[in-house]
């Protein structure tokens, strides 16, 4: 006789089944407001440490329960998705039980990723509290706004494209790109005084306004929201708390992470338009925003270089080339730029492994051998050679694993991956200060040559040297595009 062994729960689920949907949804969203509210110098908003003291049968249990914003996404959704239900409302210190199990129950998956491949795993992982620990939503709203309003009216030999991002959006919408972003402001900030719950019978609005009227209001957060049904219908997995972050349960809206509300702000206009091409099967607007974001590098460029120390490398026939060639002092930089977007599957703490190894071969194989040509076409003997991303999500060391992916590609330390902001903060320091950013140069080129354990993204040599603002968005006015909807929505 074979006996076959049932494979039990973890007990993360056996002791979720005890209470209600609903209640556990709403103490995962309270718990990220709370960090939000009491952030320790520590974790900052990003995690907690609590003490609680429970007891579970006849056993007192007395546990340090440490809480992470990331984690509490994940929670959210495998809540969700995996559980049985019972039908006790669950109280605070059932809740950080309840956490610390899923912390338990999230360090035995880990478990489940291969040896070969626990470098992208820990990559994944930390690009998206990276992100949230950064704090750059304000800049990121800024930077990107700017680029599609104002970028993509500029008449320039790359921008061929002839997209009226205005009218497009408010056809899509029924709200201006200004009215859309301010409600979802003030949207946000609701929820932050109601701890991530907004009840639809008791919205707050403001008087004498055209704009925070209850209408408009329930009008945003129905287009931001989703129900349970939907979630587990999803094929954007936990990944669509990006796309949709308020869940919609009877009469409340439930923030489902902080994080997730400020997400949902910084990219409030490029989503719209994007799933309006995308929903007409037409690759026109990611096209368009490449070459917008080629003519927002020469901005940068033109306003800390003097004009003969860059120049846009011209295309040809003979093989692909990279965007830039940049000389500043004894260095000499070639730089390709790449506004492509990962998938959003890759962007958690459990990433799509598969599709990140895509992702990194096809996008920065393809800016690799682009750099290499180039390097060689133009005779440039050891140029620091930069892939510069729109998004800032991957570490600097998630190159090394596209050199492990493909042997063909020979890593000889003088590739960066760089991020639009080190990008930005880097060339203002030059224009500022030339002998710190010299120092930054030197100490970056260190790392990559020692292979460093330390870190090697540039925002670590920039923080290293007291270079915190981000002094660019800040001289060239484009963080006014936050202030802006800032002040309309606290005026």
């Amino acid at each position: 006789m074979i006996i076959i062994k049932a494979k039990l729960p973890h007990q993360f689920f056996v002791y979720a089944s005890n209470f209600t949907l609903e209640s556990m949804i709403k103490i995962i969203s309270y718990w990220s407001y709370y960090i939000f509210l009491n952030s320790n110098t520590l974790q900052g908003k990003m995690g907690a440490l609590i003490y609680n003291e429970i007891m579970i049968g006849n056993t007192t249990i007395k546990q340090k329960v440490n809480i992470v914003q990331t984690w509490l996404i994940d929670m959210q959704y495998d809540i969700i998705m995996n559980c049985s239900y019972g039908t006790k409302i669950i109280s605070e210190n059932e809740s950080l039980h309840l956490i610390s199990l899923y912390n338990d129950y999230c360090n035995q998956r880990k478990n489940n990723f291969k040896k070969s491949d626990i470098f992208m795993y820990l990559y994944g992982l930390f690009g998206e509290q990276k992100k949230f620990q950064s704090n750059t939503f304000r800049e990121s709203f800024s930077r990107e706004k700017y680029i599609l309003e104002s970028v993509s009216r500029k008449k320039h030999t790359k921008n061929t494209y002839d997209i009226d991002i205005a009218n497009i959006f408010a056809e899509t919408t029924n709200f201006s790109t200004d009215e859309y972003s301010s409600i979802i402001l003030y949207i946000a900030i609701c929820f932050i005084i109601s701890k991530g719950i907004i009840f639809n019978t008791d919205i707050s609005t403001k008087s004498n306004s055209h704009i925070f009227t209850n209408k408009n209001i329930l009008n945003v957060l129905s287009k931001n929201s989703i129900t349970v049904e939907e979630i587990r219908n999803s094929k954007l997995n936990r990944q669509i708390f990006y796309s949709k972050p308020i869940i919609k349960i009877q009469d409340s809206y439930i923030a489902s992470n902080y994080f997730m509300i400020l997400s949902l702000f910084e990219n409030s206009n490029y989503w719209v338009i994007r799933n309006k091409f995308n929903s007409m099967k037409s690759q026109t607007f990611l096209n368009a925003f490449g070459s917008y974001f080629e003519i927002y590098v020469e901005e940068i460029l033109s306003y800390c270089l003097n004009n003969n120390q860059f120049r846009h490398i011209d295309e040809t026939n003979n093989g692909k080339r990279a965007d830039w060639i940049i000389n500043i002092g004894q260095y000499k930089f070639i730089v390709e730029q790449k506004s492509t977007l990962s998938l959003l599957g890759i962007k958690q703490n459990q990433p799509d492994i598969v599709s990140m190894k895509q992702y990194i071969l096809k996008t920065w194989g393809e800016a690799i051998r682009q750099l290499s040509e180039t390097q060689i076409a133009l005779n440039i003997e050891k140029p620091i050679k930069i892939i510069l991303l729109y998004e800032d999500y991957y570490k600097a060391e998630c190159l090394d694993e596209l050199f492990k992916l493909d042997c063909d590609l020979k890593n000889d330390n003088n590739y960066w991956l760089v991020t639009i902001r080190e990008f930005e903060m880097l060339l203002i320091t030059y224009k500022n200060s030339p002998d710190l950013f010299f120092k930054i140069i030197n100490e970056k080129i260190d790392s990559e040559y020692t292979h460093s354990l330390g870190g090697r993204e540039l925002e670590i040599f920039l923080r290293k040297n007291n270079i915190i603002e981000n002094q660019y968005l800040i001289e060239a006015k484009i963080i006014n595009e936050y202030y802006n909807i800032k002040n309309s929505v606290l005026n």
